[in-house]
């Protein structure tokens, strides 16, 4: 049984609507098999309208991220969604930058929709292999990157 029926089934007893509103912000949430439980944090130029659009659908734990700088916030999220970054170079950015708030096991989901050549996309998923990221070998071929934080990884300072 997938998560899907069973993120359905959550919505309904929470009284949210089950219907999508953005599907790329619906293909980020089944890949990460998100449910309005998890503490998802959002980042990126499109972070504050797809906030809202997770606050219409009944996840209570949302934030936007910039920066993981407050210590007191590091490792807290389940999932961090990577919204409308126009670039390879600005994803992974974006990605390093909010990286500490992901929580060792957590999944960040980006949206490489806007990245049409292969080249990039096999750099960003070797970018974020750098950074302490499992991605999944075919993971470029996908309009939505899933990678998950290493458990026991730091960066060497």
């Amino acid at each position: 049984m997938s998560l899907h029926p069973l993120r359905q089934a959550a919505q309904f007893l929470l009284g949210v609507p089950t219907d999508g509103i953005d599907p790329t912000l619906d293909r980020m949430l089944e890949l990460a098999q998100a449910t309005p439980l998890c503490f998802v944090a959002v980042t990126g130029p499109d972070a504050p309208e797809a906030m809202g659009q997770l606050w219409r659908r009944g996840y209570q734990r949302v934030e936007i991220a910039r920066r993981a700088t407050c210590a007191a916030a590091d490792e807290r999220s389940d999932v961090l969604l990577v919204v409308g970054c126009p670039t390879a170079e600005d994803m992974r950015a974006t990605a390093a930058s909010t990286l500490g708030l992901l929580r060792p096991g957590g999944v960040m989901v980006i949206d490489v929709g806007a990245l049409v050549d292969a080249q990039q996309r096999i750099a960003l998923c070797e970018g974020l292999a750098q950074l302490g990221l499992d991605v999944q070998p075919q993971a470029h071929l996908a309009a939505e990157i899933l990678a998950t934080r290493r458990w026991g990884w730091r960066k060497a300072a």
